[in-house]
């Protein structure tokens, strides 16, 4: 009887574990068929985005229109985490995902009320529901059962109940702890109350019904029941039940702002679908530069121009710490949803600091170097100041702060194009995207598309000693990538001490005897097409820029940088940096005072007779012995300058002529301003003196000319014209080796040339000749002797 009670015994302790083994290898089989969409567990969120004190400027709805802000759990209240545990799975850290005590009791419980009165679903159970929703049948209890073991069987239990207090529902479009919270109670999930616990708690067992807006009572009742079943648990005392039950309930939702609408949107772009976005925004600087700007562009209005946009940059961090987009974001018919400081426009002049730090750089100029601002030709392009007047020789500090144009593309046309396109797409420039011949020599001029963000932070390097590094929005992920020296601090100094010459816009020479008035270094533009004005500067720690234009692209005749941008920057540095100034020369700057020809701004030549003194930086700066003092020898009775052969056989005097360049020389002629002679050179000696020979401006070796058949011939000539000393004499011109004119250097001459490629010649009367091909198309008649319009050929 014993033998056979225990092999009974045997063989069903046999079959339950078989059955047991064949319950998990079906569990697991069905597991691997069926896996858990663990996507659902963290579905999109929403986007708070926060200032630099952790104020909300901004929230952003999840992409199905929830508001919805995920949370870490090491981040929410203890006291929440104890209320949901202990109100709804007291055995949650310990059952497998169901309880099956609690299935047990809430049976019995049921069968005994005769309706249901109780549940068993466990936090586990719950998130499935959250995640799969599904009719309340007995099947659908089934699979939850099946999905809770498979959620703690993969998951940690502290991952599951960061996902269940990220997934409750709270009515309307509210979803999880984080957004109930701050919706409900106006602050985070990180520092609640038992009350605010507790109806965090009840909510989404009846989000309708619950509702503590529009069903207050029910609301009241279900939170003070949750309270009171705590204490009888014993998770808070009595006390502190008793105290919080006292707690009135929110009376509305709180609203999130909208504050730097347009700086929110390009950073939840730039980051993507992070859930807190924490920028380095000054929310007093923005909101007192958006008011600056609003004010501005109302005054604006006035004059045609629609819109203005504005950034303040932190130097030492490239922290953007205020960004106004628009006079107005939801202004309609002025574009005042457009992020007017992130569109691409022609920048004007403001490319001009960088493109003489970089020639500063490469040794070709220093700040009183001398250059040129003449009419010049380029193959075709000939540029021309925005007053359209010139100034002949200017030093190079001028020439930046005065915004000339001409010496600009001078100066670009020495360094190279290519080379300065490359610096300038390492300092961020990303709209740079051509190569360098379609941009050509109207880069120098803003011939291209410019951010003011990016315009900014190049602005930013200058004043940081020439380092370069990526704009920073904030702590969210950092400033990426590392700084690079883009300029060198002895350049990026002389280029902001030439910055600070120019005259303020808004006020009179005594602007500095104003208290908080800020010393800048400032630069204004205006585009191509009359379209953009531009203002940019740097005082203190600050960089800022200004944009003021239409934004559908309307010109405006007239529009200036200077005045119509240039009083709202200094707006802008004022409130950012009251009494600021530019960074002081860095400390053992390699930039040293030359004595330098007073004349001609090089080194003191043998007949040098006054000097002046001239910072450069050593090693860099190209410095070559002074050319254009020369001493002659003169004959005192005929005034004729006097060379070779005759040198011996009369008595001369020496005397100090200080010329000027050959292409200077005929300019100032050509406009009737005095050209010191050179004494003519006596006719008896036959050597050719040293000197320049004359060289062809017109016609370009590089331009094509096009004659057209339509139009009068009278009308197509082409000048002749060259850059000669005023010892040149006279210039003959021979057109594929015949003379076709003649005349002084600085005379104007014009000619009909016929088609085909040609030769031009010119000699001056001391015999010095230059020669170029060139090539005119079209159908023209042939050219005669008298065809020309120099004086009358023999």
């Amino acid at each position: 009887m014993k033998m056979s009670s225990l092999f009974i015994r045997y063989r069903k302790t046999k079959i339950a574990i078989l059955a047991a083994m064949l319950v998990i290898a079906a569990f697991f089989s069905l597991d691997a068929l069926f896996p858990f969409p663990v996507h659902r567990l963290s579905p999109a969120p929403g986007t708070m985005v926060l200032d630099r004190q952790g104020e909300v400027l901004r929230f952003f709805l999840a992409p199905d229109g929830s508001r919805r802000i995920p949370v870490k759990l090491d981040d929410v209240s203890p006291v929440l985490v104890r209320t949901l545990i202990s109100s709804e799975d007291r055995w949650f850290r310990y059952h497998p995902g169901v309880n099956p005590v609690a299935i047990v009791r809430a049976a019995i419980s049921n069968l005994s009320a005769g309706k249901v009165v109780s549940g068993a679903s466990t936090i586990p159970m719950q998130i499935v529901r959250l995640c799969e929703p599904r009719p309340r049948t007995m099947r659908s209890k089934i699979i939850e059962a099946f999905r809770a073991l498979q959620l703690k069987l993969h998951f940690s239990t502290d991952r599951l109940l960061e996902a269940y207090l990220n997934l409750l529902p709270y009515g309307g479009n509210i979803v999880g702890v984080e957004a109930a919270s701050r919706f409900y109670f106006g602050h985070g999930s990180d520092n609640l109350s038992l009350a605010e616990a507790a109806l965090l708690t009840t909510i989404p067992r009846g989000p309708v019904f619950y509702d503590p807006l529009k069903h207050p009572k029910q609301a009241r009742k279900g939170r003070d029941l949750v309270m009171e079943q705590l204490g009888q648990r014993g998770t808070f005392t009595p006390e502190q039940v008793s105290r919080n039950r006292r707690e009135p309930l929110p009376q509305k939702l709180a609203t999130f702002p909208l504050k730097a609408p347009h700086y929110t949107e390009m950073v939840q772009k730039y980051y993507g679908r992070e859930p807190i976005i924490k920028t380095a925004i000054d929310s007093p600087l923005q909101e007192a530069a958006q008011s600056a700007v609003k004010n501005h562009a109302q005054r604006m209005r006035s004059e045609d121009l629609d819109n203005a946009a504005c950034i303040i940059l932190h130097i030492p961090t490239r922290e953007i710490r205020a960004l106004v987009g628009s006079s107005d974001y939801l202004e309609p018919g002025y574009g005042g949803a457009i992020n007017l400081a992130d569109i691409i426009r022609s920048p004007g002049s403001t490319l001009k600091p960088f493109l003489y730090a970089f020639a500063l750089d490469r040794g070709e100029i220093a700040p009183r170097s001398y250059i040129n601002d003449i009419p010049t030709d380029y193959s075709g392009y000939s540029p021309e100041n925005y007053d359209r007047t010139y100034r002949g020789q200017v030093e190079i500090k001028d020439a930046l702060a005065r915004s000339l144009n001409v010496p600009a593309v001078r100066l670009l046309a020495r360094t190279g194009v290519n080379s300065f396109l490359e610096k300038l797409r390492q300092g961020g420039m990303s709209t740079l995207e051509k190569d360098a011949a379609s941009y050509g020599l109207p880069l120098a001029l803003g011939g291209c598309g410019a951010r003011l963000t990016e315009l900014v932070n190049l602005y930013a390097s200058l004043g940081d000693g020439g380092k370069y590094q990526n704009v920073s929005h904030g702590p969210t992920r950092g400033n990426k990538g590392n700084a690079i020296q883009l300029f060198s601090p002895e350049a990026s100094w002389m280029v902001m001490d030439m910055l600070s010459a120019v005259t303020r816009p808004e006020m009179d020479e005594t602007w500095n005897l104003t208290r908080d008035m800020p010393d800048a270094a400032w630069k204004t533009g205006t585009s191509f097409g009359h379209r953009d004005a531009w203002a940019l500067g740097i005082s203190g720690d600050y960089a800022a820029g200004v944009w003021v234009g239409n934004p559908d692209g309307r010109p405006r005749k007239g529009i200036s940088g200077a005045k119509h941008a240039g009083p709202l920057l200094f707006r802008l540095l004022r409130l950012a940096s009251p009494g600021g100034r530019i960074p002081q020369k860095p400390q053992r700057a390699a930039i040293i005072p030359v004595t330098v020809c007073a004349h001609s701004h090089e080194l003191p030549g043998a007949f040098c007779t006054r000097t002046t003194q001239m910072d450069i930086i050593p090693g860099k700066t190209k410095m070559k012995p002074c050319s254009l003092c020369r001493q002659v020898l003169v004959d005192p009775e005929s005034g004729f300058r006097v060379t070779g052969k005759c040198i011996g056989d009369r008595k001369l005097e020496k005397r100090i002529v200080r010329t000027i360049s050959p292409e200077l020389s005929r300019w100032r002629a050509e406009n009737g301003l005095e050209v010191d002679p050179m004494p003519p050179s006596a006719p008896d000696c036959g050597s050719i003196p040293a000197g320049p020979a004359p060289r062809i401006v017109s016609p370009s070796a590089g331009t094509p000319y096009i004659l057209r058949p339509e139009a009068p011939q009278e009308y197509q000539k082409i000048a002749l014209k060259a850059d000669a000393g005023s010892d040149s004499g006279e210039l003959y011109w021979y057109l594929d080796g015949r003379l076709i004119a003649r005349g002084k250097y600085d005379e104007k001459l014009f000619a009909k040339i016929g088609t085909g490629k040609h030769r031009m010649a010119v000699s001056d009367s001391l015999g010095r000749t230059a020669a170029i091909i060139f090539t005119v198309k079209g159908k023209v008649a042939e050219l005669s002797p008298e065809d020309s319009d120099g004086r009358q050929l023999p």
